[in-house]
């Protein structure tokens, strides 16, 4: 048995015990310094990187559910089954292939080399009833929808004309370009917000409402974008002459080729601003609107623009069969859809004044802005800064108030309570740099102000 340790009562209120005993309190009242965080998590949780890459993938998903049904230029085949040589309404050749009447004009078609390497057609006068011929054409309604002018005419297999066939795409695909571009890339920055901060039932009510305005609000703007566009047709039909022939984007001359890129510009703005007004109209602030409005608007401009000189400078082919708009659509739209979701990043990141950085548990790495007052810190997902899977969180264990160009935090009568530089706090001013310990999560007060 050990020896009982017996202290006199002189030792027990010697003057150093009263000062051991304090210096004890303050050591286990002070945590232990959060480790840095990883450079790699850090960049995967900063709204300017996951919100660009949710939006490019969002519209990347639109190009392959809207390309395969999407017509530029109508692109047919098949057997031709009359060849009238001398119609009484129009000039040229007229071509029967399945219902559709294909008008010839010699100096305004291109005869090029089959996709498996068969030589072109001589002329019109090499095309005769039985063959198998691939025609891209331009229609033109005022003669018929079921005629259209030859633009490019080349020899093709029987297979490729059956596979083909002369059945023309709907128009469906160009009205929901805009509109389906506009849900998706809202509900992918949704989502990805969601899984950066964790709060499924609030992704998926933000998803709900978010993706039938996005909707409502993209149909309202095909008004000023149908506008815009209508101008850019406008100038760029006007500048064409007969000797011209059929233009593409990169034979289109520079004044107006310019002027319709603006005006596609313009028209993408209008989407991405309708866009950001539908995903944020609920429950969020003037400033988170107003944000995502502009940012929205600004993407939209900027990822519009590169439609069009995809086509010119990239994309561009000798062979007017592969000059279609795929691939600038392709690139486009990806443009658009990361534009938009860096611009709304972007936004916020510059017009914010106060935010709280999560030093550890899962959401180590992760921002919140401080645009409510109050904002509600807890382990509900009902809080607007959702911390889970701390046990020692009460539902809503802090709050923070702005109060005018100042911010404190407030204890909610939480069990764990509220340190704030190593000292338990029920009300405290906040300055920038101020760490914060709620439970067993340690988060760092920062204000763009204040902040040297």
């Amino acid at each position: 048995m050990s020896d009982l340790i017996r202290i006199r009562r002189e030792e027990l209120y010697a003057k150093g015990v009263e000062e051991t005993l304090a210096r004890e309190r303050q050591l286990r009242g002070r945590r232990p310094e959060p480790p840095p965080l990883s450079p790699l998590r850090a960049l995967l949780l900063s709204p300017l990187v996951h919100l660009p890459l949710a939006g490019g993938l969002a519209a990347l998903l639109v190009w392959m559910l809207i390309n395969p049904h999407f017509e530029d230029t109508p692109h047919i085949a098949g057997e031709i089954l009359l060849v009238n040589r001398d119609p009484f309404d129009v000039e040229g050749t007229v071509l029967t292939l399945g219902n559709l009447e294909v008008i010839v004009a010699d100096p305004f078609v291109r005869f090029e080399p089959g996709r498996n390497g068969e030589p072109p057609f001589g002329g019109a006068d090499d095309l005769e009833a039985g063959t198998t011929v691939e025609v891209m054409g331009a229609p033109d309604t005022e003669i018929g929808e079921d005629r259209i002018f030859a633009v490019a005419i080349r020899p093709v297999t029987f297979e490729d004309a059956v596979a083909i066939g002369t059945e023309r795409p709907g128009a469906w695909a160009q009205f929901a370009l805009f509109p389906l571009s506009a849900v998706l890339i809202a509900l992918a920055l949704v989502a990805a917000e969601g899984v950066a901060s964790r709060n499924w039932i609030r992704m998926v009510q933000r998803s709900i409402s978010g993706a039938g305005l996005t909707l409502l609000f993209s149909l309202l703007a095909y008004l000023p974008a149908g506008l815009v566009m209508t101008v850019g047709l406008h100038v760029f039909e006007s500048s064409l002459t007969m000797e011209d022939g059929f233009v593409t984007a990169d034979t289109m001359k520079p004044v107006p080729f310019l002027v319709f890129s603006a005006c596609r510009s313009i028209a993408w703005a209008c989407i991405g601003a309708a866009l950001g007004l539908g995903m944020n109209i609920v429950r969020a602030t003037k400033v988170q609107l107003r944000n995502s409005v502009v940012g929205g608007a600004l993407g939209g401009a900027l990822g519009g623009a590169f439609f069009d000189p995809i086509g010119r400078f990239v994309t561009s082919s000798e062979s007017l069969f592969a000059n279609g708009a795929e691939y600038g659509r392709l690139v486009g739209l990806v443009a658009v859809g990361a534009c938009v979701g860096f611009f709304v990043a972007l936004a916020e990141h510059l017009a914010r004044e106060a935010w709280v950085l999560v030093r550890t548990g899962p959401l180590a790495g992760k921002s919140f802005v401080l645009y409510r007052t109050p904002t509600t810190i807890g382990s509900a997902p009902e809080s607007d800064i959702y911390l889970f899977k701390d046990a020692e969180l009460g539902p809503r264990h802090a709050a923070i108030h702005r109060l005018g160009n100042r911010y404190e935090i407030e204890d909610l009568g939480s069990r764990a309570g509220v340190v704030v530089a190593g000292r338990p706090v029920r009300r405290h001013r906040l300055a920038s740099g101020d760490q914060i310990v709620l439970g067993a999560t340690v988060l760092d007060f920062e204000e763009r102000t204040k902040r040297p």
